[in-house]
């Protein structure tokens, strides 16, 4: 017998002296198939029970279990493939919001340097760094946009910095951009009172 295996066995007096059920079952399937199993039936005295019952009932049996494990192991399969598909839609899903996210980085970044800002695109930089080991190739994209971030502060150079480092600090997260200056408000005109040149042109 195999794990969650039943056995019922039901006995019934009859005329001849008794009736023997058994019905093979497995608690561990959830297939309906089960369902479907048919009892083994055996009639005779007690003294034919006692002779030929096993004889009788353990070839049936056997089949019986063979089906309900095969049918537990397709289920096992079935749910491991299920398994196997969440884990990998998850493992997609992960990757693709590691990509965009690391994308918002590096564009924030570029957009920086191409301001002047340089250490707020260095610290955009270390943002999209974190992403080095799950996005392809994003290492080599940062570490090229470090070196031209370094070389434009004067890091490792003789004469210093190629321009002044315009960096506030407004705009170094994905999605929060820095805000732009409001308009000034417009200026409203105060009404002209009317005159009594006005009002006697209009009589």
């Amino acid at each position: 017998m195999v794990d969650g295996s039943t056995l019922a066995i039901t006995v019934a007096k009859s005329e001849n002296g008794m009736v023997v059920s058994v019905l093979p079952g497995n608690n561990l399937v959830k297939d309906a198939a089960k369902n479907k199993l048919v009892p083994i039936c055996l009639n005779g005295t007690a003294e034919e029970m006692d002779e030929g019952f096993l004889d009788a009932v353990l070839q049936p049996i056997a089949k019986a279990n063979g089906l309900l494990s095969n049918i537990k192991a397709f289920e096992d399969a079935q749910e491991a493939a299920k398994a196997a598909s969440e884990m990998e839609k998850k493992a997609k899903d992960e990757q693709k919001k590691a990509i965009e996210e690391f994308n918002s980085w590096m564009t924030l970044a570029e957009q920086n340097f191409k301001e002047d800002k340089y250490k707020d695109a260095l610290t955009c930089l270390d943002g999209a760094h974190k992403y080095a080991t799950t996005v392809a190739g994003s290492a080599v994209k940062v570490d090229t946009l470090r070196k031209k971030v370094k070389e434009a502060l004067g890091e490792g150079t003789m004469f210093g910095a190629a321009s002044e480092d315009k960096s506030d600090g407004k705009n170094v997260k994905p999605g929060k951009a820095a805000a732009k200056p409001a308009a000034p408000a417009k200026k409203e005109e105060p009404e002209e009172e009317p005159t009594e040149e006005n009002e006697n042109e209009e009589e």
